[in-house]
């Protein structure tokens, strides 16, 4: 029946192996040691799932793809700091260039579930959606006492 939690977004999944790579990365050679750098891209890395996490929790197509605009945006911070990483010499281009790929698939699957969430389809699903979550609420009543 589709996607039930955030962790069955592809999107989701596919910032969580670039976030986990970063820091497979971030735990090596001279990286490992430099401090400031490890920091910023642990940190940028670390976004993009959160917010995609987020955002599914808004229960709200447009919230959702605001939340996803925050995703891109650290992937491609991420991305920079890469660059900053090969300038430095802690990595090479070719280990920056393998962490690219896994960055660029995650901005893919981000970028497409943005555009799903802006078409009429989302949003007729999130109001079906919607309507099912109130359906089957119990009815809530008041403790206070009816006047």
């Amino acid at each position: 029946m589709g996607v039930q939690r955030f962790t069955d977004l592809r999107a989701w999944q596919a910032c969580r192996a670039y976030k986990n790579a970063v820091y497979r990365l971030c735990a090596t050679g001279s990286l490992s040691t430099d401090w400031e750098r490890r920091r910023q891209m642990e940190k940028s890395a670390a976004g993009p799932p959160s917010h995609v996490a987020e955002g599914f929790g808004r229960f709200n197509p447009a919230d959702f793809a605001r939340f996803l605009v925050l995703a891109r945006a650290s992937l491609m911070e991420s991305q920079n700091h890469l660059r900053d990483a090969v300038d430095k010499g802690h990595i090479t281009e070719d280990v920056r260039a393998e962490h690219d790929r896994l960055a660029e698939t995650a901005l893919q699957e981000v970028t497409g579930l943005m555009e799903y969430l802006q078409s009429p389809e989302a949003l007729r699903n999130a109001r079906r959606a919607r309507e099912r979550r109130i359906a089957s609420r119990p009815e809530r009543r008041t403790l206070n006492r009816e006047p």
